[in-house]
């Protein structure tokens, strides 16, 4: 190839990362919006070929009507539960300062088990020193963080109405020519990867299987085990809206789990002589509870896609420190992408890292 047609090559290679990076500017405001936008796309497009025999192939209409379902059963729920969730985060947190200045915390901390686990505490950790006003002042200060940060996020979201009827509408837009063009749009995003046709449907394939193992089976388990628990935190008198979210998060974390959440309001039903109470939500949360996380975490996370509960929360704690809330969905999404690129490079690569094994 002659110098004059690297140059010409160059030189276009060099306007197309210019004209990126300009449209780049143009759409980074709605960055969040066009990723919910394609997340609602996906969640509705199993419905879409259903939906398009029965308007007898008018891919306008099809796409009107799935935008008309989105609305009514995800989108107006979610903002409605997030309004609900805030305010009922804000009385939360009242009731706990209120509780703790009234003295409550103090004479719990003097009662006789509560002393016997601070002295074992100092006993077997002498590394860690125990004060009753440190307890007090650490439990105040978490569940403020807790509340606080459920307030932040949702007061961001439905703080500035005007801005959030304006991205509700362009979510509509988007997820309607997503929903009607998708396939024309993902045939020509393939068509510019220089990458052989096989490695772009195995990063479709996995992909989807990704997603599928750690938004649905992440998400989904969570979603269930907060319905569940704050069924449960409702009979027993605990504000189950804003409980039922936080231990829906506290599944996230591996191994402990709900436990974080069930385990502390069992022993407050039973400071506050709710014996009763206590034994049933200890029963609710091991029984039913305990049995989502069973069959239907393994349902949704099952095949090659599947993907370690571990690295889902780190990919989401990390996200949520990154990006706020959205990090929620853009960790597991990097994650899953990263999980993609490795699967394609060890496949590309089989024979040199199997000849490095043989070597050894």
């Amino acid at each position: 190839m002659t110098s004059s047609r690297w140059g010409l090559r160059l030189f276009l290679l060099a306007v197309l990362f210019l004209s990126l990076y300009l449209a780049f500017l143009l759409v980074k405001p709605f960055i969040h919006t066009i990723i919910i936008s394609v997340l609602l796309a996906s969640l509705i497009f199993p419905l879409k070929g259903h939906l398009l025999r029965f308007f007898h192939g008018r891919r306008n209409v099809t796409a009107l009507m799935s935008v008309v379902i989105i609305t009514f059963l995800i989108v107006i729920p979610v903002l409605v539960f997030i309004a609900a969730l805030v305010s009922q985060a804000v009385d939360t947190i009242n009731d706990i300062s209120d509780w703790i200045n009234e003295g409550n915390l103090e004479r719990l901390l003097k009662h006789g088990w509560m002393k016997s686990v601070i002295d074992w505490f100092k006993v077997h950790l002498e590394f860690v020193e125990f004060r009753q006003s440190d307890v007090q002042s650490y439990l105040l200060q978490g569940s403020k963080n807790v509340g606080q940060f459920v307030i932040e996020q949702g007061a961001a979201l439905l703080g500035n109405v005007t801005s959030l009827v304006f991205h509700f509408f362009v979510i509509i837009f988007i997820t309607f020519f997503l929903i009607r063009d998708g396939e024309e749009m993902l045939g020509q995003i393939k068509y510019l990867a220089p990458l052989r046709e096989e490695q772009k449907n195995q990063i479709i394939g996995r992909i989807k299987a990704v997603s599928r193992s750690a938004l649905l089976g992440t998400f989904l388990t969570a979603l269930c085990q907060a319905i569940v628990g704050g069924i449960g935190f409702a009979i027993v008198g605990i504000p189950a809206l804003f409980w039922g979210t936080v231990l829906g998060f506290s599944s996230l974390v591996p191994v402990v789990g709900t436990s974080l959440v069930s385990i502390p309001a069992i022993g407050y039903l039973v400071i506050t002589g709710k014996t009763a109470f206590a034994i049933f939500l200890a029963i609710w949360s091991v029984v039913l509870v305990g049995s989502v996380d069973n069959f239907v975490r393994p349902f949704f996370m099952r095949g090659e896609g599947r993907m370690s509960t571990f690295y889902i929360f780190l990919a989401i704690i990390g996200g949520i420190d990154l990006f706020g809330l959205m990090g929620l969905v853009y960790g597991p999404l990097i994650l899953g992408f990263a999980s993609v690129m490795i699967y394609i490079y060890r496949v590309e690569y089989s024979d040199m890292l199997d000849g490095n094994r043989n070597m050894k």
